[in-house]
């Protein structure tokens, strides 16, 4: 087994079809059929909450998760599952929803029309962009980047005089959502590129090697770019040589570091965990295993403290909390935790 292996944490099978999820740190939300539910990192249920409709799309601000169903946009509590208001709706209901930059919630109908919402879901106002296919991310705290529906990429000023405009006049057949200040796009022609746009055109744009990759979903992680294509099978980008598919489903959303989650539409959903977390559950099983408790010397109690204070500064909090946990360092798990769940919000 390769040290660079992504490997199954754990799996459900849930009921009802599976038309949403999203990563909360180590935790997921999965929507099935009509039931919303959150589940910790260990793969257990936390909450449910039913909705009359079946929902479709998920997105959380590290408080609150927004819930489309049916014609409507709902607000659940995070910790609770508890409804937050009594939901709003439009005529031919919501297409795609994004949190704003600084708080709030934004959503595109099936008309021309997107609606702007502050964090409790209380509406501010509309705008008439036009039909958009896709919100694909912020390009900073006021522009958004869109997909038309042509296929076109816009950016669009929510802010002054709502001005916009194309970036370009390529049509894409698929676009991702933006990561890091990166998209990936699929040209007519079967092409995957990786750029990096702005509200004028692209820093860079740059052909991914390989042909045949017709991706469903892609998602990134802390190594990079993994993609789900039409046959369900897990990809990373770039495809190496002999590369390996991994079946996985039909739905992917990541934590942007060290998980995946991923689902079947008729109810197999499975947490990825990668390398380092497969190493360190390696580890563990192989001390339970053993019955013996591993006793660190003092050096392998710095060594361990100086990578904790390495990953966090470099803001990789999950690893950080690993590692302080191996210490036993309850003060500085619970300083993480809390720093994290603010620059969740």
């Amino acid at each position: 087994m390769t040290d660079d292996r992504w490997e199954i944490a754990w799996s459900h099978q849930v009921e009802g079809r599976v038309g949403a999820l999203a990563c909360l740190g180590e935790d997921s939300l999965i929507a099935a059929g009509s039931v919303v539910r959150r589940l910790n990192a260990d793969g257990d249920f936390v909450w449910r909450r039913e909705f009359s409709f079946d929902v479709y799309r998920l997105e959380h601000d590290g408080t609150n998760v927004a819930v489309l169903a049916g014609t409507a946009f709902f607000l659940l509590d995070l910790s609770t599952g508890e409804l937050i208001g009594e939901g709003r709706a439009v005529a031919g209901g919501f297409r795609d929803v994004v949190r704003r930059p600084g708080g709030g919630w934004l959503l595109s109908d099936r008309g021309d029309h997107i609606h702007l919402f502050n964090r409790r879901g209380r509406g501010i106002r509309r705008l008439r962009p036009g039909s958009l296919q896709k919100m694909i991310g912020w390009l900073d705290r006021e522009i958004l980047l869109a997909q038309d529906d042509d296929g076109c990429l816009r950016a669009l000023r929510l802010g002054g005089d709502d001005a916009q405009r194309r970036i370009e006049t390529t049509r894409w057949s698929w676009v991702s959502r933006l990561h890091s200040g990166r998209v990936l796009v699929q040209h007519v022609d079967g092409s995957l590129q990786e750029g990096v746009p702005n509200p004028f055109g692209w820093d860079r744009i740059d052909r991914i090697p390989g042909d045949g990759l017709v991706p469903l979903d892609a998602a990134w992680t802390g190594e990079g770019w993994w993609a789900l294509d039409v046959a369900g099978d897990l990809i990373r980008l770039p495809p190496e040589d002999n590369f390996e598919r991994r079946p996985a489903g039909d739905l992917l959303a990541s934590n942007l570091g060290d998980r995946m989650l991923t689902a079947t539409r008729d109810g197999l959903v499975r947490m990825w965990i990668g390398p380092h977390l497969v190493s360190r559950r390696r580890l563990l099983f192989e001390e339970i295993s053993s019955g013996e408790i591993r006793r660190l010397d003092w050096e392998q109690r710095q060594v361990i403290f100086e990578a904790a204070r390495d990953a966090e500064d470099a803001g990789m909090l999950s690893r950080a909390i690993e590692l302080y946990e191996s210490l036993g360092r309850a003060e500085d798990i619970r300083r993480l935790i809390s720093q994290r769940e603010g620059a969740d919000v």
